[in-house]
């Protein structure tokens, strides 16, 4: 399995690679920390098997980096990772094609 973590805060990243690390040991973990980052990665890598992606890093604005990679990349899981946790955000999160919603808030057992 392939997971690409793009998220721009280095301790952020670090423990979400802990969590899917300790879920799915054999996994390879790619990390992006820009929006720019995440398009090379995606241009030059595998399609991966889910990308975490937080909402709100270098390069983008709003939704439109989420935007982006459902319109390349249609058939690649996307869940938003995000310390914004108003339900609007979350369900317009889900309209633009994330597959779920993780607040930067819950628990590693989440």
């Amino acid at each position: 399995m392939n997971f690409v973590i793009a998220d721009d805060h280095p301790l952020f990243r670090d423990a979400l690679k802990r969590a899917v690390a300790s879920l799915f040991p054999q996994a390879a973990l790619v990390e992006a920390d820009s929006t720019a980052t995440l398009q090379s990665v995606l241009e030059t890598i595998e399609e991966p098997d889910l990308l975490l992606l937080d909402l709100h890093m270098p390069g983008s604005s709003g939704f439109s980096g989420l935007v982006h990679v459902r319109a390349r990349y249609p058939s690649l899981p996307v869940i938003v990772v995000s310390g914004n946790e108003e339900p609007g955000v979350m369900r317009r999160a889900i309209a633009h094609g994330a597959s779920g919603y993780i607040p930067k808030s819950s628990s590693l057992d989440d």
